[in-house]
């Protein structure tokens, strides 16, 4: 028995809600793909609008039975096109999010959409509609060669996709690079390939340009090379120079060191010594930070030894020979001294004493990041803090360092290595660029030589900075100030008298 318009439209309506139903259900588990209700609707809104149009327009002259014969076939199709939809959703992305089988590609899944639409569309508007299409194009030569023509750039993206998805080169989330074209994968479609690069812009390739090009890839959380050049002075032997900047390398907490950081000879220009630095680390994206980080740290280490990067010169004469110069000093003697005499540790010295120490004391200028000593290292020296600021850093036994403290302009570290040749305690990291006045063993020898007295001030002092030091470290064992003027004594090998 035939339903009426009104049980046709309460159907119709009863179905919206189901649909509607359903995706809410769906929405309560997050591991299902969203129910797609865009072509049901659609499909329920045509039989909507037919179920409503009154009789007498679809059976009047004006409009005759073309309008019915239409208006049923878009129901059909659109009808046609949801059940695909809802089939392809049921059968090949609810089953992968359930854990019944690996996932089946998106390209696949829209291609097997698209075939299926057509053969629908054709069959559909053949029987109610009436209209061929596959005799209108096997019949029409020049139509079949225009078609052909205007497509093929489309079926060159296209059938390149499905190979890319059948054999894949990447996955989404690698780093691809393409020449001209690179970024991490976010997505592969049915035509093209979509990349995010470093300026986290959309870059869209056409996938027929990918699966011509030589295509570099990176997969995430892998290590990447990171490779670059660098001329240094002649002046600078090539042994120094690799040391130096192996140094530099280490250091950085993003270079991994297996596979370890390298470096080569690679040429000798016009002006400087070529060479060729290879670190390798985890995240590709991060490339261009890690070389800035290394480029900047070497030019401090190099201003430190005295060196710097050479520019491009010409002479008409003869160059002699660089036997090296010592580095330029930022501050004076008289400057060096007054910093001296700020601190209490060197409070006990008169002013003779003040100018020789700062005579033979020195500057050194580091970059950002650059460690200045290392825990358990041995050392001669101690440092003040002109400008700038750096970190104390302690190990817990592991390979993770915690801050304990940050030291700023005026503030003293490594005494108790220089005074009683101890192994540093912690390492100091630089947070900015810093200048640092240091300060040698061998400095205070002579005055220590001449003045015994002087040894035991120096000792009370060190002992009460031992005692904070201590408490900062929490740590239990604090020597006595015997037992610090003790080592002093066989350090420096001066005896009471």
């Amino acid at each position: 028995m035939a339903m009426s318009a009104l049980d046709r439209f309460v159907l119709t309506i009863g179905l919206a809600i189901a649909l509607f139903a359903l995706a809410a259900m769906v929405r309560r588990r997050p591991r299902l793909p969203p129910l797609p209700l865009t072509l049901p609707l659609i499909a329920l809104g045509i039989q909507a609008v037919a179920i409503l149009l009154p009789a007498s327009l679809v059976g009047s002259n004006l409009l005759g039975s073309d309008l019915n014969r239409w208006l049923q076939t878009a129901g059909v199709l659109a009808a046609l096109y949801a059940l695909i939809r809802l089939a392809l959703w049921g059968c090949l992305q609810v089953p992968p999010a359930l854990g019944w089988w690996p996932p089946v590609p998106k390209i696949l899944r829209d291609l097997l959409l698209l075939l299926t639409a057509a053969a629908a569309t054709v069959l559909v508007l053949r029987d109610y509609a009436g209209v061929n299409l596959v005799g209108l194009i096997t019949t029409s030569a020049v139509l079949t060669a225009v078609v052909g023509l205007a497509a093929q750039e489309t079926l060159k993206d296209l059938f390149a996709g499905i190979t890319l998805q059948l054999d894949p080169p990447f996955r989404e989330g690698d780093w691809i690079d393409l020449g001209e074209a690179k970024g991490t994968v976010v997505g592969l479609t049915l035509m093209n390939t979509h990349l995010m690069g470093l300026d986290r812009a959309r870059v869209v390739v056409p996938n027929d340009t990918v699966s011509q090009a030589v295509l570099r890839r990176y997969k995430e959380r892998d290590p990447v090379g990171n490779r670059f050049s660098l001329g240094l002075d002649y002046g600078l032997p090539p042994a120094q120079a690799q040391q130096l900047m192996l140094e530099v390398l280490q250091e950085h907490p993003r270079v991994l060191a297996d596979p370890a950081p390298r470096i080569w000879v690679a040429e000798y220009g016009d002006s400087a010594i070529m060479y060729e630095l290879m670190v390798w680390h985890l995240d590709v994206g991060r490339r261009l930070d890690v070389r800035s980080d290394l480029l900047s740290q070497i030019w401090y280490a190099l201003k430190r030894a005295g060196h710097s990067v050479p520019y491009p010169v010409r002479e008409l004469r003869p160059k002699r020979p660089d036997r090296g110069t010592p580095p330029a000093e930022p501050l004076d003697s008289e400057a060096r001294m007054a910093l001296l005499t700020e601190h209490t540790l060197f409070s006990s010295l008169d002013a003779d004493q003040r100018e020789h120490l700062a005579r033979e004391s020195h500057c050194l200028r580091f970059g950002p990041g650059e460690t200045v000593v290392r825990e358990g290292d041995r050392g001669d020296t101690l440092f003040k803090i002109v400008f700038g600021s750096v970190e104390v850093l302690k190990s817990d036994g592991s390979t993770t360092c915690h801050r304990v403290a940050t030291l700023g302009p005026g503030d003293v570290f490594g005494e108790m290595t220089l005074f009683t040749d101890a192994p540093r305690s912690a390492s100091v990291r630089t947070t900015s660029e810093t200048l640092l006045l240091e300060v040698e063993r061998r400095d205070l020898q002579p005055l220590l030589e001449k003045d015994s007295v002087l040894l035991e001030r120096i000792a009370r002092m060190v002992q009460e900075r031992q005692a904070g030091l201590d408490q900062l470290m929490q740590q239990c064992n604090r020597p006595t100030e015997v037992s610090v003027l003790q080592r002093m004594r066989q350090l420096f090998g001066v005896l009471r008298g």
